[in-house]
């Protein structure tokens, strides 16, 4: 209770703001199921409130939006496929690894192979200026509309003791997304590893299944991962984005109009994310010190180590997907 009651403290925003005004309209033409496994009370949460208070509005009441948080609906790999099909929920705000390995869409696992960046600059870039349009392609192909990029952050190391080195991480069984080239990491590591979704984590760390886990600070807090470990690693290993986005099965039901409504101005999202979780980095790691956790700023050094023994990653990651190596590079060439 004391991390929710600390992490809501943070990032809670007066409730007035975020309940959305029912117009006097008649009854909704179309009712939008927008599930996610992000916790309440986050900048997740806020944003997609947002978006719900946007959609609604815009449509003066002729689409009704309902928000299920923190996984209410299911995991995110069978949300994500939910949403594809468009029957029980028609919209969600997923991870890219969730879902390019649910939805078998290589070029938004590749976003988080590790250590592809290093500054939120070079993501940026990337993203926007070489990802959104052949992202938005492959989604389309799958079944999805893009409503724009979200964010989770950089993932960092969870551990029930120190993990500044391969040699230190590999003595404890981690929790991993799941995902190959998250497993691959680990691998590369000499972790064993153990692919959970995220609502058997807590349980895995509190009977001992698991040692540790990697995560933002943000998602870690909010969900209350933290109490059982110690320390919190500041690896920056994968910059993990997220995604806003709508069954196209069910956008193509509607007129032209709402469709705009519903999708909005994703370049705006966009930023709208990214602000809200960046503003809260330093004051979530003061938050976990003040929770008796030890902090650990990797050196330069010590980076250089993680990053070299999971370039491989990379590597295998291209080999079975030969027809990325083109934008790959061009994201490399971002990176300058």
């Amino acid at each position: 209770m004391r991390i929710r009651s600390l992490t809501i403290g943070l990032v809670a925003t007066a409730a007035v703001m975020l309940v959305p005004e029912r117009t006097a309209q008649s009854e909704a033409q179309f009712v939008m199921n927008f599930a996610t496994v992000a916790p309440d009370n986050t900048p997740w949460s806020k944003q997609l409130r947002g978006v719900e208070k946007r959609i609604e509005a815009q449509s003066n009441g002729r689409i009704q939006v309902k928000l299920f948080l923190g996984g209410s609906l299911g995991s995110e790999i069978e949300s994500i496929q939910d949403v594809a099909r468009g029957e029980r929920i028609q919209g969600g705000g997923f991870s890219t690894g969730a879902m390019g390995e649910a939805m078998d869409i290589p070029i938004l696992s590749m976003i988080e192979l590790p250590y592809l960046f290093s500054t939120n600059a070079q993501a940026d870039a990337a993203l926007d200026e070489v990802l959104y349009e052949p992202t938005k392609t492959a989604l389309e192909a799958k079944g999805f509309v893009l409503g724009g990029w979200a964010e989770n952050g950089w993932r960092n190391f969870a551990t029930t003791g120190p993990a500044s080195t391969p040699a230190e991480l590999s003595k404890f069984k981690m929790r991993s997304q799941e995902s190959p080239i998250h497993m691959d990491m680990y691998k590369l590591l000499g972790v064993q590893a153990v692919a959970k979704p995220t609502s058997e984590v807590l349980p895995s760390l509190n009977t001992g299944i698991v040692d540790g886990f990697d995560n933002t600070a943000l998602f870690s807090l909010a969900a209350g991962w933290l109490e059982p470990t110690s320390h919190y690693t500041l690896s920056r290993h994968i910059y993990q984005p997220a995604s806003v986005v709508y069954s196209k099965k069910f956008l193509d039901a509607m007129p032209a109009e709402l469709q705009k409504v519903v999708i909005g101005d994703p370049l705006a999202e966009s930023v709208r994310g990214r602000t809200a979780v960046r503003a809260l980095e330093g004051e979530l790691l003061d938050t976990i010190r003040s929770m008796g956790k030890t902090v650990v700023e990797l050196t330069p050094e010590q980076r250089e180590v993680f990053k070299n023994t999971t370039r491989p990653v990379h590597k295998t990651f291209l080999a079975n997907h030969r027809e990325l190596i083109p934008v790959y590079k061009q994201v490399l060439g971002k990176l300058q």
